[in-house]
């Protein structure tokens, strides 16, 4: 997992929206922060929040398409990260 870090302007453009993910039980967690929004493209977190409306607030802020703040587990964010998308 990354640490906490602001995107720069080029990483930002890189990303086109965001899933959360309840990282509860994930080793490597952050037990006080457990929600995650979680880069659509790649798997990568981009933000932990200490709740789900938090962090679903933070992943509509990529943009109004319908999977922004979608719900996701941990099988989809392996698979997002064995198969990014370019």
């Amino acid at each position: 997992m990354m640490d906490d870090k602001k995107l720069n302007d080029s990483e930002l453009e890189n990303v086109s929206g965001g899933f959360i993910f309840n990282a509860t039980n994930i080793s490597g967690s952050d037990p006080m922060r457990p929600w995650e929004v979680i880069d659509n493209k790649n798997g990568n977190v981009l933000n932990r929040f200490g709740t789900k409306a938090e962090a679903e607030a933070c992943a509509r802020s990529y943009g109004s398409l319908t999977y922004n703040a979608m719900e996701i587990n941990w099988n989809d964010v392996c698979s997002l990260r064995s198969n990014p998308i370019a």
